[in-house]
């Protein structure tokens, strides 16, 4: 089975993140990016599956700016056989769709798993925009993964309306992995020196037949503002019984809320 993996770079969970400023775009200068934290479900899922399936390949591919040669850097570490990092600066979901649409016709994946979103701009869109462009099924938010053992039809489960539908597709197919499906694992120090030692294939979007400019974001960003700043919470150092009494009086005189 050939399966494909799409990864990407995102701001660390823990970044400081601030508007730019020109208030139309974040400061990422400086931020640490690292791998889309619901990419490392998928990736799990494939490396899972090619123990499972004697004879499977995993391709990772990633498309955007200089950092997804972090993601490649990390799939090959973890055991890919083989990346792909397409350079293109500014992309859209939607043109990392088309990028990595066009970068996987040559491999013909069986299998493509990808995160349930990104946590940067969180738009559900990559999914099934690449399914709609690879014209096969797609699947999303599984967080439960089987394939038969012939490679021919998969079985997914995801939450659905506070319980769970099982949804069965033919292959090839998408396939969104969602928080639960599997405990990523971490690269070893071995997996970490052997990828110092392979290099991904790099292509640029003219390399794929497409147009760089065709693959920005048509959504213009009017503004960017951190959250508005919460009022100072009240403590109430009172015994217990005058403690209730303020806290009543205070709900009905000031935030009138009773």
């Amino acid at each position: 089975m050939k399966i494909a993996v799409c990864l990407k770079p995102v701001p660390s969970t823990t970044a400081d993140l601030r508007p730019a400023a020109d208030g139309k775009s974040l400061q990422l200068s400086g931020v640490e990016m690292l791998v889309n934290p619901y990419d490392d479900y998928a990736f799990e899922a494939a490396l899972k599956l090619r123990e499972a399936l004697p004879g499977s390949s995993i391709l990772a591919v990633s498309a955007g700016g200089d950092d997804t040669a972090k993601c490649v850097l990390h799939a090959i570490a973890l055991g890919a056989d083989a990346a792909i990092q397409v350079k293109a600066p500014g992309i859209s979901a939607r043109g990392a769709a088309f990028a990595i649409a066009a970068a996987l016709k040559d491999f013909a994946p069986d299998l493509v798993l990808c995160g349930r979103q990104a946590i940067d701009d969180d738009q559900w869109e990559f999914p099934g925009a690449l399914g709609e462009l690879l014209n096969i099924p797609h699947v999303t938010a599984v967080q439960s993964l089987n394939v038969d053992v012939d490679g021919k039809k998969l079985t997914g489960k995801r939450r659905f309306n506070r319980d769970e539908q099982t949804i069965e597709a033919t292959l090839p197919a998408v396939v969104s992995c969602d928080k639960g499906l599997n405990d990523p694992r971490s690269p070893t120090l071995k997996g970490r020196l052997d990828a110092k030692k392979k290099t991904a294939t790099i292509k640029t979007p003219a390399d794929l037949g497409l147009d760089p400019a065709a693959l920005i974001s048509t959504i213009r960003i009017e503004t960017i503002a951190p959250p508005p700043q919460k009022s100072p919470g009240r403590i109430i150092t009172l015994p217990p019984t005058d403690a209730a009494r303020e806290v009543v009086r205070w709900l009905c005189d000031e935030a009138k809320v009773v």
